[in-house]
């Protein structure tokens, strides 16, 4: 039996129809290359065998940009990524990529070709260009394609590496006055679907859409007043086996209802309720449970703490409208229900919640993702922060004459301050949770302290009413 050839080896010989044929080896499989003299074989022969050497090989292959990148959204993307991710990955190969640099061969596939399609797509003054979050979101998605025609030889370098995108413009965001807050949670309590109450628990939370319909009551621990959040809700395209979308045909759908677990895996968190949003939800769910007993077997309890009137899950689209119906009852404008979410977090900064607190209760994976989003509202946090300082400062009495002839005199303290000790013990108490706690607390399962300043965003709508009384 002849012995294999390693890698780097290699021959010529003559053909019958006079051409020249180099054969070489790579990873144990045989290939060749041709020309018209033996001079043009070597040529390419050593060439090649210098890059087999060095690392350099890429195994000729006869892809083009298009049939890798569906060969990696079926073999690589389907099996590996969520559902919601991959039909965006599948959206931006057909609606983005496919038509602009679908047909270059993908050996051939520059840094250049790659900069002028965003560039492109990003827009001008003139024509409206797709949003820097989502350039950033297809260039994330291409990166890992390429990296994956990189590992399997398709390819001897990522193209994207040097990819400059464009700056993401932060997009200002909707966060509701405390008057609007106050007004909305008036008109949720005035409607007549039970599961509106669902949007007054969500800015009282700052739970997304989708995890606040995947809310069932087993999530709650009615011991220690927690709601657990672990999956999230949303309607989604059909996808085959084959990663193809489904087509919506007569009598068949083409969405379905989906519970999956949340965006990341520090979205599956716990969340203390306060007080009143404790005892409002258990009122809540004792006006279910009587609904339940009138409709009898029409209801079909799934579990689900906001439910429709029949006891299913709430579609997202459909608790978006019923959004939509009581902001404009509440004469309130270009809002979404994200922007709760947004307004639980601004809420909290504040009234002082420290910063890595709210990030854990939001479910984000790191401070800094919050703090670039909320930043806006700790200015003032800030300055309130320094106020609660003044107690710890004792006066060196600085600002006196330059010509001290007092020295023998009795020294005075500012009568507002006498000793660090008692400042300290009339300084007012502060609310905020030091970020060095929030291990213990959360290891101890004693959160509850991290949230006491939010009871202030169940907003008593009576309150106005309750002064005039008292007046």
């Amino acid at each position: 039996m002849g012995k294999k050839k390693a890698n780097g080896e290699g021959s010529i010989t003559k053909r019958k129809d006079g051409r020249y044929m180099g054969r070489y080896t790579v990873e144990s499989k045989r290939r060749a290359v041709y020309g018209d003299s033996f001079e043009e074989v070597r040529q390419k022969l050593n060439e090649i065998l210098n890059e087999i050497a060095k690392g350099a090989y890429v195994e000729p292959n006869k892809y083009s940009v298009e049939k890798w990148l569906r060969e990696w959204l079926e073999l690589y993307a389907l099996p590996t990524v969520k559902r919601s991710t991959y039909i965006s990955y599948e959206g931006y190969v057909r609606i983005h990529l496919v038509p602009e640099i679908g047909q270059i061969k993908l050996t051939s596939l520059s840094t250049r070709d790659l900069q002028k399609f965003f560039k492109e797509k990003a827009g001008t003054e003139e024509k409206k260009g797709l949003a820097p979050k989502t350039l950033r979101n297809i260039y994330n998605m291409l990166h890992s394609a390429l990296d994956q025609a990189v590992a399997d030889h398709k390819i001897l370098r990522n193209p994207t590496l040097n990819v400059k995108l464009p700056k993401v413009k932060s997009k200002e965001m909707r966060v509701l006055t405390v008057e609007e807050q106050a007004v909305l949670q008036d008109a949720v309590s005035r409607v007549d679907e039970l599961h509106a109450y669902g949007i007054t628990f969500a800015v009282s939370t700052g739970v997304r859409l989708g995890e606040l319909l995947a809310l069932r009551w087993k999530d709650v621990n009615e011991r220690e007043h927690y709601i657990y959040v672990r999956r999230t809700l949303g309607r989604l395209q059909k996808v085959d086996e084959k990663g193809h979308l489904v087509k919506k045909e007569k009598g068949t759908p083409s969405t379905e209802i989906v519970v999956r677990s949340p965006k990341s895996e520090l979205s599956m968190r716990k969340i203390p309720l306060f007080d009143e949003l404790w005892d409002d939800l258990m009122a809540y769910k004792e006006k279910q449970n009587a609904l339940k007993d009138a409709l009898g077997s029409e209801y079909q309890d799934q579990g689900y703490i906001f439910a429709t009137p029949l006891g299913h899950h709430n579609d997202p689209k459909v608790y978006q409208t019923l959004f939509k119906r009581i902001l404009a009852a509440a004469g309130i404008e270009s809002a979404n229900f994200h922007a709760l979410r947004h307004t639980f977090a601004t809420r909290a900064l504040e009234s002082g919640m420290d910063i890595k607190v709210l990030s854990a209760l939001l479910g984000h994976a790191q401070a800094s993702t919050t703090l670039n989003l909320y930043g806006h509202a700790l200015p003032d946090h800030k300055k309130i922060s320094m106020e609660k300082m003044r107690g710890n400062y004792m006066s060196c009495s600085i600002s006196g004459s330059s010509d001290d002839t007092s020295a023998d005199a009795p020294q005075t303290q500012d009568p507002t301050i006498s000793t660090i000790e008692d400042a300290q013990h009339n300084q007012e108490p502060t609310i905020s949770i030091a970020a060095e706690d929030i291990q213990g607390l959360e290891l101890s399962g004693d959160t509850n302290a991290a949230m006491p300043q939010i009871r202030d965003l169940a907003i008593d709508t009576n309150a106005n009413e309750k002064q005039a009384q008292a007046s």
